[in-house]
């Protein structure tokens, strides 16, 4: 049962695939929002969806390249024809980190990365805008990293990244103010995904000050709030649920 009520208000959440994209989407969905999730895998999209829906929730899989304008025009047009609006917005996809250092990183993997991470949330919010204008409860959310505020010295392309996603986030949240659309950041700690290799999971909760790693439903509850009327007078905030890694410099 959620805390929050969605009901009548249709959510897009990239990355929906797997890992946190599915637990954003079913916290969303469990509000009572219809959720489109999109993803460029489209058999771990279309397996997550009938998951969802054997849930009891309102979810539709839509395949999609968000590196690329024109896959996320036709991304929007296709939610919109199926759901008649959007109204949350949630930039969850993302590609991962490689630890090469700067010396290593390789031009192609550092320009992939940035396409996907910083170009897709631009290209995507830019063809939703005119439905999230529409909407009385526009918002979008990024899911960052907190490597976009404290870099790990290696990663420049998906660093670099998750810092300009930021800097999207303040410049949205400034321009969308008077159309009331809330935009907004967070900035997840070390998640128990993919991304935490077996090896490295130990070394990572051991930097955590309250000593585990974060679920994805740790994220998804900070997006469901975001999302709803509980947050409706915070724009331009990123909200940082690490479990305590910022307070020891991580």
């Amino acid at each position: 049962m959620s805390a929050y009520d969605m009901k009548g208000r249709v959510a897009l959440v990239t990355g929906g695939a797997r890992g946190m994209g599915v637990a954003h989407a079913r916290a969303l969905g469990s509000a009572g929002a219809s959720v489109a999730i999109a993803d460029i895998d489209l058999d771990a999209l279309e397996s997550s969806a009938a998951l969802l829906s054997a849930e009891g929730l309102q979810v539709r899989a839509y395949g999609a390249d968000i590196s690329d304008s024109t896959a996320c025009a036709a991304l929007v047009a296709g939610v919109v024809a199926d759901f008649g609006a959007i109204d949350i917005l949630v930039h969850n996809a993302g590609r991962l980190f490689s630890l090469t250092g700067l010396e290593n990183t390789d031009d192609d993997d550092f320009d992939a990365t940035m396409r996907v991470n910083v170009n897709g949330p631009l290209y995507l919010t830019r063809a939703a805008l005119p439905w999230l204008s529409r909407s009385e409860n526009g918002r979008v959310i990024f899911i960052s990293s907190q490597w976009g505020q404290v870099p790990d010295g290696h990663s420049y392309g998906y660093m670099t990244s998750k810092a300009a996603q930021l800097g999207l986030m303040k410049t949205m949240a400034k321009e969308f103010a008077s159309r009331r659309i809330l935009v907004n950041a967070i900035t997840p700690g070390a998640i128990q995904t993919r991304m935490v290799p077996e090896d490295r999971i130990a070394d990572e909760i051991a930097a955590i000050p309250i000593n585990r790693l974060g679920q994805v439903e740790d994220i998804a509850n900070a997006v469901a709030f975001l999302a709803s009327d509980n947050a409706s007078f915070i724009t331009g905030q990123v909200l940082s649920p690490n479990g305590g890694a910022c307070i020891v410099g991580i």
